[in-house]
């Protein structure tokens, strides 16, 4: 059996599905990973070498700058994760998101609401992703005949938030209403929203945002809930274990530089744009957020309604244009595509994990909306 290094070099909650694609794709090879964890200290990689004698190591990161670099690993096959490309002049294969793609869909998501302005919020440091993403948003905006105004955060903010959100409060204020806000990730994007929630401003009305990474600890807790970018972190993972073999394989194959695109926009209430104003539909679509998957039924949600069962029914669909029942089913649905798409879980097991009350029920949804069956799903969207 062969050692497979996996540094990891991001704390966050994307990690866990980058890493199951590492790991889909050594089931199927003579394997075993070993994780380094290497988050906020420098990591000596000769004596981690010395000491398990990989047969390949693959390099994690969020996209930050790292201490790792290619010469570390002599010729011993290695793969560098969510890192610049620039890493590839030096002779490293090199997996990254499609920055890009990622603003195009933040920019189409807002530009379909039709907001009179926009604007960008940059990184804390001059990363190569945070700029792709601001050039793209302004680019797409440009083709549609608007501008976006930018923010970029200074690098002393990262550690006093205090007084980044001061700088975010008099930014926000000054910008034209109703705005469409984009963040190059959740974090900054979160903090954004909570100076705009602080001054009172009414969102998505008068601000709307729309994060990336759909990391699911900041999205689904702000307040309103974050609507945001979900990148394919399950194809990056099981992309750098392809390139890895075939480094292993054939040392002398060239550096390769493969981008994967985003997955989709997952909508929440901070671009969610209710038909009707009204307070309690917010409400009752943020509980709908946070308790679908757990069985959450329409009856306990039109409860909180001071009305009868039906007159709150008709309230949330003049609101929302459906259903109490049509809601939950979205959202839980939507959870379902995710872990569908995730081969470590098994198809059975999908329906319990979501809310539905059986897999047949799953099914036969399934089946309505995609004219597939999870099997067929499964199969189309597989990344192994």
């Amino acid at each position: 059996m062969q050692t497979i290094l996996v540094f990891r070099t991001t704390k966050l909650e994307c990690w866990s599905r980058k890493f199951a694609g590492i790991q889909a794709f050594a089931r199927n090879r003579d394997w075993r990973l070993q994780t380094i964890v290497c988050t906020g200290r420098t990591i000596l990689v000769a004596p981690l070498l010395d000491f398990w004698h990989p047969a390949g190591c693959i390099v994690e990161s969020d996209g930050a700058s790292t201490n790792i670099r290619p010469r570390d690993f002599g010729k011993l096959p290695a793969v560098f994760l969510d890192h610049s490309p620039e890493l590839v002049h030096q002779g490293a294969s090199v997996v990254r998101h499609d920055s890009a793609r990622i603003a195009q869909l933040a920019a189409r998501e807002l530009l379909e609401r039709d907001f009179a302005s926009h604007a960008v919020i940059g990184w804390h440091h001059p990363v190569y992703w945070a700029q792709d993403k601001i050039d793209a948003f302004q680019k797409a905006l440009a083709l549609h005949g608007r501008r976006a105004e930018v923010f970029q955060p200074r690098p002393a903010e990262r550690d006093d938030i205090t007084i980044l959100l001061r700088r975010l409060q008099k930014w926000l204020l000054k910008l034209p209403r109703p705005c469409g806000v984009f963040g190059v990730n959740d974090l900054v994007c979160e903090i954004a929203l909570s100076a705009a929630t602080a001054l009172g401003i009414s969102i998505p009305e008068d601000l709307a945002f729309v994060g990336a990474d759909d990391d699911p600890l900041i999205c689904e807790t702000t307040i309103p809930s974050l609507t945001s970018v979900q990148p394919d972190f399950f194809q990056t993972g099981l992309t750098a274990a392809e390139l890895l073999a075939e480094r292993m394989e054939d040392p002398s194959r060239p550096a390769r530089l493969r981008v994967i695109p985003p997955l989709q926009i997952v909508r929440r209430l901070s671009t969610r744009l209710i038909l009707r104003p009204d307070p309690l539909v917010k409400k009752a679509l943020a509980r709908i957020e946070r308790e679908a998957v757990s069985g959450l039924t329409a009856r306990q949600v039109l409860a909180d309604f001071p009305s009868s069962r039906r007159q709150a029914e008709i309230r949330f669909r003049a609101a929302t244009g459906h259903s109490v029942l049509e809601e939950i089913q979205n959202v839980r649905f939507a959870h379902a595509l995710e872990l569908v798409r995730d081969d470590s879980t098994a198809l059975g097991a999908i329906a319990d994990r979501t809310g539905w009350p059986s897999t047949l029920v799953l099914s036969r949804y399934v089946r309505r909306r995609t004219g597939k069956t999870l099997s067929e799903l499964r199969r189309a969207t597989s990344r192994a």
